[in-house]
């Protein structure tokens, strides 16, 4: 791909190429497979690294019209590869498209558009380096310069492949807050407490949470979907995440609140795709008010955690980034602040309009920036996607609002955006 791809100006490629390119990467929540890395895995084709288990991509092929059985059915993997790349020129204007290429050309030296007349030619070229060991998942990992990554795992999660440095958990606390009784038996034998109310449930979970941090845990991650607080009409499930993030605070421990999903949609999809077979969409306007009282009820018990708050709908972007200057705290930059644009928003409009909500309503230079929230290894370009974006955006706005920034200054809000600010919340939970 060309150098300066997605960088607008010549003063967009200096700020990247003097500040943003090189910077190491702190991705602090994603979805990779753990095991892969325990184990180096290897992949049998691009099919497999590629395609496989993306929702992302097989939405698109449901929306062009292809066949289910070319993208989760018994089709042949080549098959599948192939009418994916059929439509892959008709897909441009979706992050899809940007993701791929960047993807192809980073990893395997492809710059060529996929098209059906060259599918078999990149499928057999990219298949052929997945067979040798400079393309093993981990190879392939270590091409991104990776400081620090933290895949989420439950709460009853085996720990022991994690190294608590530069690959650490990230907990994934979604099961606590309305625990069946199984996970309570677990917890029982993982720690020897008996539970038998909400107290001794939440002594058995302090315990599994001095391993998390033990394993280097510094974020917890709850995911709010479309309809939380108005199902939740007994407040339990509210109460419970308070108390959870109590204890997180306690531990430095950064909260990440992801909102708005709204998971049940088609049922004939997910019966044919499963849970993550990328047919959720965005839900209504979040209830502000709600997720201002569940903060509040933390900051009144003196526990309120860093926290930082990923909407899927755009819309609640700017009333969420006001709420940066409605929970602060001596000496805690950006305490509680907008994350950067997520799953259905994670593309060069819900990244410019993550950026201008920021600075309209709060303090851009401590934003905490990028992580991938992502199944595949492959995702670590999407750093550089938005690093490519955000620098075209800066060199923009200081131009066309005559911000008058310096040079030097907007290298220094770039580099603590991609990598101090994130950086800070790892540090800040270090209790060794």
């Amino acid at each position: 791909m060309k150098p300066n791809y997605l960088l607008k100006t010549k003063g967009a490629y200096r700020l990247y190429d003097e500040y943003a390119c090189n910077l190491p990467i702190i991705d602090y929540h994603n979805h990779v497979s753990v095991s892969d890395i325990a184990t180096n895995g290897r992949f049998a084709s691009l099919y497999e690294l590629w395609l496989a288990s993306d929702p992302y991509k097989h939405r698109l092929m449901r929306i062009c019209g292809i066949e289910e059985d070319y993208i989760t059915g018994t089709a042949e993997p080549f098959e599948k590869f192939e009418r994916f790349c059929s439509v892959f020129p008709y897909i441009a204007g979706n992050p899809v498209y940007d993701w791929s290429r960047m993807e192809l050309s980073k990893v395997f030296g492809i710059d060529e558009l996929p098209a059906k007349e060259n599918a078999r030619y990149i499928y057999d070229k990219c298949s052929e380096m997945l067979n040798s060991p400079e393309f093993s998942n981990n190879a392939i990992l270590s091409r991104f310069n990776i400081e620090y990554q933290s895949p989420v795992a439950i709460i009853t999660d085996d720990l022991s492949s994690f190294d608590g440095k530069t690959f650490a958990p990230s907990l994934r606390g979604d099961n606590l807050l309305e625990p069946e009784e199984a996970l309570k038996a677990q917890l029982s034998t993982e720690t020897g407490i008996m539970i038998s109310d909400t107290k001794t449930f939440l002594k058995a979970v302090c315990v599994m949470l001095d391993r998390f941090s033990a394993a280097g845990c510094r974020f917890a991650d709850h995911a709010l979907d479309a309809d939380f607080f108005r199902d939740d009409a007994d407040g339990k499930k509210t109460e419970m995440l308070a108390c959870l993030g109590i204890e997180y605070a306690k531990r430095g421990w950064t909260l990440l609140l992801h909102l708005d999903a709204k998971r049940k949609t088609s049922s004939r999809l997910a019966s044919l795709a499963g849970p993550a077979g990328g047919y959720a969409t965005v839900g209504g306007n979040f209830d502000i008010s709600a997720l201002c009282g569940l903060l509040g009820r933390m900051e009144e018990k003196g526990g309120l955690p860093d926290t930082v708050i990923f909407p899927l709908n755009m819309s609640d972007q700017a009333p969420i980034s006001v709420i940066q200057g409605s929970f602060s705290e001596d000496k805690t930059p950006s305490k509680v602040q907008l994350g950067p644009a997520w799953w259905w928003c994670d593309h060069s409009l819900g990244i410019e309009n993550t950026l201008s909500c920021i600075s309209s309503f709060g303090v851009l230079s401590q934003f905490i920036g990028m992580t991938t929230d992502s199944r595949s290894i492959l995702s670590f370009v999407r750093h550089d996607y938005f690093r490519r974006i955000l620098c075209s955006w800066l060199d923009r706005n200081n131009s066309e609002f005559e911000w008058e920034l310096p040079f030097e200054i907007q290298g220094e809000i770039i580099k603590k955006i991609c990598y101090i600010n994130a950086k800070s919340k790892i540090m800040k939970g270090d209790i060794s």
